[in-house]
């Protein structure tokens, strides 16, 4: 990344770009097949190659799922949930937080915007991707906790923390 990166008016195109990544991260996708960069409209040559070079590191790893291990089903269903988090209110509410947060300590260094991801947000995206994910397996029937980690890519202890919260809710 340029040093560009790292003045304030690009700090939300950075946040974005590494919760971003952190999503990929949860559903089983590799974080390389999203990029982001600069280049003003003067920029054409520039803008050129970074199209042709994204282009070609995509063509290298081959198709979306099949590169990653997932069936068309499980990147189907994964993908799904990753679109449910992005429109819960909720979440974006603590992305936007979070944001702000960031702006007001004024370190917009990559490692910071990571650090406070990974703090504030990614034990959300796991939580709520999950939960969404055992949510709809489970009203399709019983199954087996491996059956549940192989469709969801969580942790034992993450489908059963899930499970249990699950499971008090219905109880309410």
């Amino acid at each position: 990344m340029g040093e560009c990166h790292y003045q304030s008016g690009n700090y939300e195109a950075l946040v974005m770009a590494e919760t971003v990544r952190r999503i990929l991260d949860t559903v089983g996708i590799n974080r390389e097949r999203f990029t982001i960069d600069w280049a003003s409209a003067a920029e054409g040559p520039r803008f050129v190659k970074l199209l042709t070079e994204f282009t070609e590191k995509i063509k290298t790893m081959g198709p979306l799922g099949e590169a990653e291990g997932l069936d068309w089903e499980t990147l189907k269903f994964r993908l799904e949930a990753a679109r449910n988090l992005c429109k819960n209110m909720q979440f974006r509410a603590q992305y936007g937080n979070l944001a702000k947060e960031i702006k007001k300590l004024g370190d917009y260094s990559p490692e910071n915007i990571s650090q406070a991801i990974e703090k504030k947000l990614v034990p959300q995206i796991r939580k709520r991707i999950f939960e969404a994910e055992l949510k709809e397996l489970i009203a399709q029937g019983p199954q087996a906790v491996e059956v549940l980690r192989e469709k969801t890519g969580a942790t034992e202890e993450e489908i059963g923390a899930i499970l249990e919260t699950l499971k008090k809710k219905e109880k309410k």
